[in-house]
């Protein structure tokens, strides 16, 4: 029988909270840069990163609700990793 889909245990998040957390372990890492249009791109492809937020916060809601994991903030710090990586691959291509 297959589990209900929950983010914390889709590497997705998990590998990119993992970053965020060496990110802030480096001293004088404490931002990102964004390339709006590159992430506006990556924001409708059916399987990107709007499409597997809406699936994480669904989780959150469902099985968390207001407690448990806390899952909505580090689903947005985790979109942030994943949104820069978007913008330095972009950047990586001009």
């Amino acid at each position: 029988m297959n589990e209900p889909y929950h983010w914390s245990n889709d590497p997705y998040w998990t590998e990119a909270l993992n970053k965020l957390s060496k990110l802030r372990d480096k001293k004088g890492e404490t931002t990102f840069e964004l390339d709006l249009a590159a992430i506006e791109k990556a924001a409708s492809i059916e399987d990107g990163p709007a499409y597997k937020l809406m699936k994480a916060m669904v989780s959150v809601n469902e099985q968390e609700g207001m407690e448990g994991f806390r899952g909505a903030p580090r689903v947005l710090l985790a979109l942030l990793v994943r949104l820069e990586e978007i913008s330095k691959a972009k950047k990586k291509q001009r």
